[in-house]
């Protein structure tokens, strides 16, 4: 009990000054370049975004121990720059640019895109459970663990992660079509110093986003 008490001393005021509305809201620069608009595929390409509210929105979790959704913090598009749609939108155009063989047509249809800031395991001083990755729902959670292992992530540590799901539909200049589903999980432990976490965080979502456009372009290869 004592042991929670100093972790709650600890993380209170970090998660007031990351996500809760006690500060002005520190924004999170997933892209440190600026946006290379002249980067042009000549591909049409499409982002749907179809990610429910719990993946756009930020959104305090609750500090009743019992609840799954305790210690998590979802941190929403707002607080990205740019938001994680246009980044992919970027990211989309610069892979397809590279690409030796392009297809005359992108639709990108993003049914997941959720960043949360993770100290429920540090909180409860116990064992993550399915249930502890609270918005993203048991059957996908289940799945997650060992990712976290492959990525060295100690869950019994705070840690930002971040998961994302997309639908992939080539149209090429022969008329043939490719369709792929992409899915990706990036995560990373971090301190309890502030400015660690939002660099931890900046990195963790780049770095989705990274994975995304390595599937695209995977997924494009004929």
């Amino acid at each position: 009990m004592h042991c929670r008490h100093i972790v709650l001393k600890l993380f209170v005021p970090a998660v007031c000054a990351l996500v809760s509305g006690c500060v002005t809201k520190p924004t999170f620069v997933i892209d440190s370049s600026a946006p290379q608009a002249n980067t042009k595929s000549g591909a049409s390409v499409t982002v749907i975004d179809k990610r429910p509210a719990e993946d756009r929105e930020s959104a305090m979790s609750s500090l009743i121990p019992s609840s799954d959704r305790y210690g998590i913090y979802v941190l929403g598009d707002e607080r990205f720059v740019p938001a994680p749609t246009a980044a992919l939108t970027n990211r989309a155009e610069q892979t397809l640019s590279s690409m030796s063989q392009r297809p005359s047509s992108v639709t990108i249809t993003l049914n997941r895109f959720n960043t949360q800031n993770n100290m429920q395991t540090a909180m409860r001083q116990g064992a993550l459970s399915a249930s502890g990755l609270g918005p993203l729902g048991i059957v996908i959670a289940e799945g997650i663990f060992g990712k976290l292992r492959e990525q060295n992530v100690d869950a019994r540590k705070p840690f930002v992660l971040t998961y994302a799901e997309m639908a992939v539909e080539f149209r090429w200049p022969d008329n043939t079509r490719t369709a792929r589903n992409i899915t990706v999980l990036k995560a990373n432990n971090y301190s309890q110093d502030v400015e660690e976490q939002k660099a931890t965080i900046a990195k963790t979502v780049s770095s989705a986003l990274d994975a995304l456009a390595a599937g695209l372009k995977s997924a494009g290869s004929r």
